[in-house]
């Protein structure tokens, strides 16, 4: 028994879409995959800065950051404009902030609780703030403390104290003439005696 087989152009046509990979349903284009990486990226963003709060240990090195980056900022501020910032911290509510100079027309000695914030930065639920060091020794363990960086960057040194809720404790050291920022573990940290 013979069998025939008739070619037809639409058999043809079926058979050589197959064997042409331009002409394949299957796979992704550039743009769909540019769109995947883009939305891991932003997932990414959200996701990362949130895990230093599953750890007490995370969420110390995470406060002691922001403290140590909020006075770099306000070192720069004073630096780069040529006036003094003041370093504010509440150690009962566990914040710090910066207050800005008076301005041009404004008493050049005005006090400091009548000078504008640029805003307190909380530190993370279990983080407080337990001392805050100065270079002559002084300790305060409660109440505000005001540090003034001057507009030469040669004041304001201190170390802050930070403690979280299983007593594991870093200090963020200050260098005021550097603009240096150091941390260091333990409670009982102290200025380097030269």
């Amino acid at each position: 028994m013979l069998q025939t087989f008739t070619l037809t152009t639409a058999t043809l046509k079926e058979d050589s879409d197959l064997m042409n990979p331009r002409n394949s349903n299957t796979g992704f284009t550039i743009i769909e995959l540019i769109v995947v990486i883009a939305l891991l990226g932003i997932i990414a963003t959200i996701v990362v800065p949130n895990l230093d709060n599953f750890s007490p240990r995370y969420k110390l090195r995470s406060a002691a950051r922001t403290v140590g980056q909020t006075v770099a900022w306000a070192r720069s501020l004073g630096g780069g404009i040529g006036r003094e910032y003041v370093i504010r911290y509440r150690l009962e509510e566990d914040t710090i902030e910066i207050l800005l100079p008076p301005e041009e027309d404004e008493d050049p000695n005005m006090d400091f609780d009548s000078r504008e914030s640029l805003g307190a930065e909380t530190l993370p639920n279990g983080v407080e703030i337990t001392r805050i060091v100065q270079p002559d020794g002084s300790r305060d363990d409660y109440g505000v403390v005001d540090l003034v960086l001057d507009k030469y960057g040669s004041s304001g040194s201190h170390i802050a104290i930070l403690k979280n809720e299983d007593d594991q404790s870093i200090a963020v050291y200050f260098q005021a003439i550097l603009g240096t920022t150091d941390y260091l573990a333990g409670e009982d940290a102290e200025f380097p005696q030269w």
